[in-house]
């Protein structure tokens, strides 16, 4: 199947999407042959600056660290080597001889040919066209990567504001432990200044933990 039929893309320069869609091993193989390195680059700085733009106008009393947090969920190899799955560039990447016996090509190689073409788009049709391309392919994704996010930030958020309000991190102390080997859940509490700010339960101490600095939180906030 040809890339243009798999992704619907009309670009009046067709050998972008051949370039986009070519990776590295294919230059080892041929010398002469140019690869979407310099594509992926380029459009690595197209997808940062999107998602910059769509989190600073969602989010206007977010600060720059928690701006760049999010941002960085939203383009994580992971995202992107999936969304290039789904949209079946593993199908139409031109690999050489290295990858072409694999079953399964790397994530960061998927992911990449992505960037490439994001950075494709924007070179033929600007930035508007990129940005909706971007924002269309991201959208089962941009609200489970966000919440993620803000759960990982969980315990993140409660060091930056003890730390500033008391001088001293916030101490997670394991309270109870139950259950069967296979399935033991926790129970961390989160002390500062020895005092109890908020406790809770999960199936192993790092959700627990972050199920805690949640609560602690809630707690601090009140």
């Amino acid at each position: 199947m040809k890339p243009k039929q798999i992704l619907n893309l009309d670009l009046s320069d067709t050998s972008l999407l051949e370039l986009a869609l070519t990776h590295s091993s294919c230059t080892k193989d041929n010398p002469e042959r140019a690869n979407n390195e310099r594509l992926e680059f380029y459009g690595d700085a197209i997808l940062k600056l999107i998602f910059s733009k769509y989190l600073y106008l969602r989010f206007p009393k977010l600060d720059e660290g928690m701006l760049t947090k999010y941002r960085a969920r939203l383009i994580s190899d992971d995202l992107l080597s999936g969304i290039a799955v789904a949209l079946e560039l593993d199908k139409a990447l031109n690999v050489g001889s290295s990858l072409a016996g694999k079953s399964e090509l790397p994530k960061s190689v998927i992911g990449d040919s992505l960037e490439a073409l994001i950075g494709a788009v924007y070179i033929d049709q600007g930035f508007e066209t990129a940005e909706a391309f971007v924002l269309k392919h991201w959208q089962d994704y941009i609200e489970e990567a966000i919440i993620d996010s803000i759960e990982k930030d969980y315990k993140s958020i409660l060091q930056e504001i003890v730390q500033k309000e008391y001088k001293e991190p916030p101490e997670y102390r394991t309270i109870t432990c139950e259950g069967p080997d296979h399935a033991k859940e926790f129970e961390i509490g989160i002390f500062v200044a020895d005092n109890l700010v908020g406790s809770a339960k999960g199936y192993s101490k790092k959700e627990a933990g972050q199920n805690a600095a949640k609560a602690a939180l809630k707690s601090l906030k009140k």
